[in-house]
This record gives C-alpha cells, structure tokens and sequence, in this order.
C-alpha cells in the first residue's frame, strides 16, 4: 500500500526546493500547483468554469488564463479566492487522488501549499511543514516574483499562520539557512520515514 506524505509550507518558505530535492532522490511527486496549472490550461472544462464566473477578461487574446490578473484578483479580496477555490477545486482534488490510486511507489510526496487548507491532510500517513521566518518569506517572495512588500504580504495573510502548519504536522523543516542545512534535514528525516 503506498503511504502519502503530505509536504506544506507557506508561499516562498523553500517547500518547492525541498520538493525538487525529493524528486531528484527519486521520489514520486505530486504536485498540486502543476495540477492546478494543468486543470486551468486553455480549453479544459477548469479553466472554462473559471471564465464563467470572473468573466471574460480574466483570459488572454490567445484564450489562456491571464494568471496575474487573476491573482491580483483573489489575493486582493480574500471573497474571490474562496470563490475560486470552490471552482476549481473538485477539478483539482480528482486528479490529486487519481494519481495517488494509481501510484505503484511505496512512498509518494502530496506537495501542495494548501494542504491544510483543502483538507488533503486527510489522505496523509504523514505531515511535513517547510517553515522559515516571516521576514526571510516576505524578501524570498519580493525578489522572487517582483512584489512590494505590502503585496507579498497579501499574498503570505492569504494563506494558514505557519505556526498553525507547524503544530498540525509531524515534521517541521527549517528553511532559514541555506539550501544545503535545508537538505540535510531532509536526508535525516526521511533516512527515519523509509
């Protein structure tokens, strides 16, 4: 029987290099926000709900789904986003349990930021939260994606309170250090999971 790990974190905490890492030791993956990108792609029955409800301004001249004017959007009115969510989300969730039925891996990763959130906790033998410093997450988050703080702001506050991610996990990985102390805590970890 395959077990699920759930892997969480907030927006910019280092759960997708932590993710990246497992993937490159041969874990099986799966990631919620490639299939939220893949349910939201031009032409699928998603992004056609989606379109239905904000209208059609939220796609681009070529018919896909114009991403920066839907975030500003939802993180701008947290309404919209419960909205969106409640949209997309059955879309989601059937491709998420579909490829975990269908894993043949003794293990495989549920990477997905709103675990908790849209209750796929419920399908996890187990809970690893990526957790790093707000200060470190707003500047990891401007610099990434070219916010100003009061945006990347937004963007955390629409998300769970780390510390509530934190205490609802098994695990917790520190992402405050640099790449290599957040691998090696990985290594640890999972040397004890397998």
């Amino acid at each position: 029987m395959t077990r699920v790990i759930g892997l969480t974190g907030g927006i910019a905490t280092g759960k997708s290099t932590v993710s990246q890492y497992l993937l490159s030791c041969g874990y099986q993956i799966i990631d919620a926000d490639l299939i939220t990108h893949h349910v939201q792609s031009k032409g699928s029955e998603g992004l056609k709900a989606i379109a239905a409800f904000f209208g059609p301004d939220i796609l681009l001249s070529n018919g896909e789904l114009n991403r920066t004017k839907l975030a500003q959007i939802v993180f701008s009115d947290k309404k919209q986003l419960v909205e969106l969510t409640r949209i997309i989300d059955p879309f989601i969730r059937s491709e998420i349990y579909s490829k975990i039925n269908s894993s043949k891996e003794s293990i495989v990763i549920l990477d997905a930021p709103t675990l908790f959130e849209n209750g796929y906790h419920f399908v996890c033998d187990r809970i690893i939260t990526v957790s790093c410093d707000q200060d470190k997450q707003i500047e990891r988050l401007m610099s990434r994606d070219n916010l100003t703080k009061e945006e990347a702001l937004k963007r955390i506050n629409s998300q769970w309170p780390l510390n509530i991610k934190e205490q609802l996990s098994n695990d917790v990985i520190d992402s405050n250090g640099s790449i290599m102390q957040t691998r090696s805590q990985v290594v640890k970890l999972f040397n004890n999971i397998d």
